[in-house]
């Protein structure tokens, strides 16, 4: 009985790890997640099926090491009652504290998710977490590919994957012009094109990096087919990270120290958050022709600036930008707006304030100076993944707020933990 039981929980975690890319859920929407009469699904409380997935193995898992997980709990007391201290501030200046709160639920949860793969060596090693993922990846990829050629979505099954009902002649689609013809760029199961990319460079940064020379022609073919998604997502900011990324790897190969670098980085990309809120007021009253995309950003920045300057110690609460622009939004059409600013700096300024982002600074600080002691591949896999996150995050916001890039983040998280360890 207890070997069936085990094959099951086997089952299922590798069932967790293959639905990581994919967005099955249920939404709620209570009276908080409406503005302006519209449902907003950044505010919405949602319970996607790898949640479900994630919390009956969790639950399983510590109630049979019930003396792990205490033994582990008070060795990192004081990082949890930080931790509480900053939920209880950031829920009580909240502009909503509900929202606040279901939010905090959702870190609460993926800390938690990272714990667990820290813990479970057994059935989240690094290279089995790697298989999974590009498997599953390579579906996602051909589910993609074939939105290019068709210029909608497939439909049937996959939308129960999270593909979403749309083709390219649909209001507020992304689109790419090539040649004199619009086509539809890559979404496959994910809510927009950038959150995939996103997904699919950090992937290749962290498990595939440092194995270009690959043996087996499947895995070759499999990259292959998500390079192939990845271009045709067509995002710009994915595309810088990935070039910087290598040109870090290339620098890396200098031993340079990782505390030192990891510190620089850290500071250039919230550097670009400032510059981008100073400016912004500035880039809009120069009339210049900019895209929508990129007025959307210097507009978002905008409002960012004003809420900041109000909120400047605890910020809004954490989950409430949304919210706050309603407030704040002193410019004509801007209903389709309501969305997180694309900087994942302002966007924590603006709703942790300077105390959430300086404690935020000092766990990055213990775990670059944790990753510095170990000079080997699995250490700068590591910072090279930190640094695409940082240089997408300057002008994204998903790494924040879309559930299969935190997924992916908790996980890598997890992993990195333990191989540096």
């Amino acid at each position: 009985m207890k070997r069936r039981i085990n094959l099951i929980e086997k089952y299922l975690n590798t069932l967790l790890v293959f639905l990581i890319p994919t967005q099955l859920a249920i939404h709620f929407w209570p009276e908080f997640s409406l503005l302006f009469g519209i449902r907003i699904d950044y505010l919405a409380p949602t319970i996607y099926l790898t949640d479900l997935l994630f919390v009956i193995l969790f639950v399983n898992w510590s109630i049979r090491n019930n003396k792990v997980f205490t033994k582990d709990f008070i060795k990192r007391k004081w990082i949890i009652i930080a931790l509480l201290l900053l939920i209880v501030f950031n829920t009580f200046f909240s502009i909503s504290p509900v929202v606040s709160l279901v939010k905090w639920l959702k870190v609460f949860e993926m800390i938690l998710f990272s714990y667990y793969i820290y813990k479970r060596k057994d059935v989240y090693s690094k290279n089995a977490v790697g298989k999974i993922l590009l498997i599953s990846l390579c579906i996602v990829s051909l589910v993609g590919i074939t939105q290019f050629l068709t210029g909608k979505t497939i439909g049937g099954l996959f939308y129960f994957f999270g593909e979403r009902t749309f083709d390219i002649f649909t209001p507020g689609i992304a689109l790419v012009n090539l040649f004199g013809n619009n086509f539809l760029r890559v979404y496959s199961t994910f809510p927009h094109p950038n959150s995939l990319a996103g997904f699919l460079g950090l992937f290749f940064v962290f498990f595939y990096l440092d194995n270009l020379k690959l043996n087996k022609y499947s895995r070759l073919f499999g990259l292959l087919l998500i390079s192939i998604t990845f271009i045709l997502t067509f995002s710009l900011s994915s595309f810088i990270g990935i070039l910087f990324t290598l040109v870090m790897l290339f620098l890396l190969k200098r031993n340079t120290n990782f505390l030192m670098l990891s510190n620089l980085v850290f500071f250039i990309s919230f550097l670009i958050g400032l510059i981008f809120l100073v400016s912004s007021n500035k880039l809009v009253n120069l009339g210049l022709n900019f895209s929508s995309s990129s007025i959307e950003r210097i507009r978002l920045a905008e409002v960012s600036g004003k809420i900041i300057s109000e909120n400047i110690f605890f910020g809004t609460g954490i989950n409430t930008f949304i919210l706050s622009m309603g407030n704040n939004l002193t410019f004509n059409n801007a209903v389709w707006l309501l969305q997180p600013v694309h900087n994942i700096f302002l966007l924590l300024l603006s709703e942790l304030g300077i105390t959430g982002v300086l404690l935020i600074y000092i766990v990055f600080c213990l775990f670059s100076k944790r990753t510095d002691k170990h000079k080997n591949i699995n250490s700068k896999l590591v910072f090279l993944s930190i640094f695409f996150v940082l240089i997408t995050g300057s002008f994204d916001h998903y790494w924040l707020t879309i559930q299969q890039n935190i997924l992916l983040l908790s996980l890598i998280f997890g992993i990195s933990a333990r191989e540096t360890s």
